[in-house]
């Protein structure tokens, strides 16, 4: 009896040094957000527990994923969404930003060409002017590196890009002022 009691306490304080992290880890949020932004993941959380693949809290779970460094998450959270709407553009460009994110060039390139095909040819949701302008940028920018391995090679990939992005000034509209009395 004492030796099995014995046994017992010898194999807790092993579990206990096994599974106690190390003194030198730092404990850190799995999500980077404002508080508020945390409350409305939650609640779209939720919103797709009880519904999944409903495509509006999909695509804003999706931005608020990617706006939190998280691809990974947006790419599961868009890859469910497309298997209820498969001709959402919207899904399909979130998928893409997701996966370059992710530096899968190739894969982007793929979502990021349906998404623009689904815009031009017809949607499930309207595709607006600016909408499409965006879809083809990426398009553009993800076919200049859809062949290199951005994982491997991210200087090249990163000189690729900055080729197909020229920085623009775009003037505000000019306003009248007030006249002086």
């Amino acid at each position: 009896m004492l030796t099995r009691v014995l046994d017992l306490a010898v194999l807790g304080l092993c579990a206990v040094a096994v599974l106690l992290p190390r003194p030198d880890v730092k404990v850190q949020p799995g999500l980077r957000l404002d508080p508020e932004r945390h409350l409305r993941v939650a609640e779209l959380e939720a919103t797709l527990t009880a519904d999944p693949g409903e495509p509006a809290a999909s695509l804003e779970l999706c931005d608020l994923f990617l706006d939190a460094h998280r691809p990974d998450w947006a790419l599961a959270t868009a890859t469910t969404a497309l298997e209820r709407a498969p001709t959402d553009h919207r899904l399909h460009s979130r998928r893409a930003v997701a996966l370059a994110d992710h530096f899968e060039a190739g894969a982007a390139y793929e979502a990021a060409d349906k998404a623009l095909a689904l815009c031009s040819s017809g949607s499930a949701a309207p595709c607006s002017d600016p909408e499409r302008t965006r879809l083809e940028l990426l398009h553009h920018t993800l076919g200049r590196v859809k062949d290199l391995d951005m994982r491997q090679n991210p200087n090249a990939a990163r000189e690729r890009i900055m080729k197909a992005l020229r920085p623009a000034y775009i003037p505000h509209p000019a306003t009248k002022s007030p006249e002086k009395k």
